[in-house]
């Protein structure tokens, strides 16, 4: 897979206004922001890097508090 940079500082912006502290599933993201799973993907992983979301059970996301 490989990623459109283009798309990412749009994706960026979505993806967190879809994100809570409440656990979302990472295949709702896919569909609330429509954006690619790669995209996607990538965005979390920068999130998670930065310690800004956590990873949960089932494939599920949450803001960090």
């Amino acid at each position: 897979m490989t990623v459109d940079e283009q798309q990412l500082p749009e994706a960026r912006v979505k993806i967190l206004e879809c994100l809570s502290p409440s656990p979302v599933a990472i295949d709702e993201l896919v569909r609330q922001c429509d954006a690619s799973p790669s995209v996607v993907l990538t965005v979390l992983l920068e999130l998670e890097l930065a310690g800004r979301i956590e990873r949960q059970a089932g494939q599920k996301v949450a803001l960090v508090g």
